[in-house]
């Protein structure tokens, strides 16, 4: 069944995409004018909760993260861990 009436988006500030961002030059180790892209958007996948950020970072190769959470909701350990599980993607044959 589809839903007509999708869940708002939760609120987001300039503070808490700032702290996501300061994660990511910390643990990606990349210069702090590297541009880092953050959208929050409902997730359409059926295995997925209904929020779910993108995380765009122009490097070359530029490198896109997904985490499952809505922007407010993500933690230091839900950046860490997506980084991971990229790289392992990466990795793999």
């Amino acid at each position: 069944m589809i839903d007509i009436f999708p869940p708002k988006k939760p609120a987001v500030s300039a503070e808490q995409l700032q702290q996501v961002k300061d994660w990511l030059y910390e643990i990606l180790q990349i210069d702090s004018n590297t541009i880092i892209s953050i959208s929050q958007m409902q997730c359409q996948d059926l295995n997925c909760p209904p929020m779910q950020t993108a995380i765009a970072i122009m490097t070359t190769p530029h490198r896109v993260i997904r985490i499952h959470k809505a922007i407010p909701d993500i933690t230091h350990a839900d950046v860490v861990q997506a980084i991971a599980v990229q790289k392992h993607k990466l990795t793999q044959p």
